[in-house]
């Protein structure tokens, strides 16, 4: 299984355990709850055939690293700690030779438990999980490539963020945290200094333009006249884009707009400069830590929801306290 579809399929069982529960079980009362604590289950390693039996024994370790952060200070109460780890790696990391490094993630899941026969019985249900990614997921990569454009873009919440509005920056610390509307948490760690991608510029992005519609098989030559008449007056300053439609044709395509548009996408493509070859693909060069939760409101309603949400805030914790400790595995 594929680490998207993997990580998919943990959100899939979020969205869908409630045709789970039975109408005749009725919800156990709180100390049958209480009594279930520090349960865990390790799933088998996926998708270890194709990485090199040194490469696969040094992820090992940071993996087991990552697993000794968690259970050593997370105690699963009326819920079961699933975890597993998968070493699949994505096509990106294949096909793009721009970047480099194995890809590989650890995921820990917040499992639900429901009465059955009047019993708490933990279920194969994830309620919410935390994921460790090495060398995965820089911003946008994976699911939000727009293959009519050519470069990736950043999901909003990387830049649209409570307080403010501002691109993702290096820092000399080289932690990033963004806060999702959905309660969904993510922590990004790089080296000091540094960033995986770029912002794509204006000039960029319409020469990328131009290469499409040249590419058709019949060009729109009112698109194609469109576009280098912007590329005349284009600079190398970050690309924030939209589609609308087009002063004088009667079509729709690409014009740039601000920060601040909520429409707005922001491209990005690889930083080859970024990644040391010297290194082996096992190291991890950057690290992508995601925390996402089921809805409150329906963790509220399975009686034991409260337990559910003090056990994401309680990985939030963990996750934050041990920052500086994932940070230094970044090479």
């Amino acid at each position: 299984m594929a680490i998207i579809r993997c990580v998919l399929f943990l959100v899939a069982l979020v969205t869908s355990n409630a045709s789970l529960a039975s109408a005749q079980d009725r919800y156990c009362d709180a100390s049958q709850f209480d009594a279930l604590t520090n349960m865990w289950k390790m799933e088998p390693d996926q998708n270890t055939g194709q990485i090199l039996p040194r490469e696969l024994a040094a992820e090992r370790k940071v993996m087991q690293r990552v697993l000794e952060m968690f259970k050593s200070a997370f105690v699963p109460t009326g819920a079961a700690g699933y975890h597993a780890v998968n070493y699949d790696i994505l096509p990106q990391a294949v096909t793009n030779k721009s970047r480099y490094g194995n890809t590989y993630i650890f995921t820990l899941s917040n499992h639900k438990i429901e009465c059955r026969n009047d019993k708490p019985v933990a279920l194969d249900v994830s309620l919410g999980n935390v994921s460790v990614q090495v060398n995965m997921h820089f911003v946008g990569e994976a699911e939000n490539g727009d293959s009519g454009v050519g470069f990736a873009y950043l999901p909003r919440g990387y830049y649209q963020l409570k307080d403010k509005i501002a691109l993702p920056e290096a820092n000399a610390e080289g932690i990033h945290e963004f806060n999702f509307v959905d309660g969904t948490t993510v922590w990004w760690l790089t080296r000091a200094g540094g960033l995986p991608f770029r912002f794509v510029t204006r000039r960029e992005f319409l020469n990328r333009q131009i290469e499409i519609v040249r590419s058709r098989s019949t060009p729109n030559t009112g698109l194609l006249a469109y576009y280098q008449r912007l590329l005349g007056e284009a600079t190398d300053d970050v690309a924030f884009v939209k589609q609308a439609p087009l002063p004088g044709l009667n079509e729709s395509g690409f014009v740039f707009t601000t920060l601040e548009d909520r429409a707005n996408r922001i491209y990005v493509t690889v930083n080859p400069a970024y990644f040391d070859r010297s290194l082996a693909k096992s190291a991890p060069q950057h690290i992508l830590i995601r925390l996402k939760r089921a809805d409150v409101a329906f963790l509220n309603g399975t009686g034991n929801g409260a337990r559910h949400l003090a056990s994401i805030d309680k990985l939030r914790e963990i996750v934050r306290v041990n920052l500086p400790e994932f940070r230094s595995m970044v090479r």
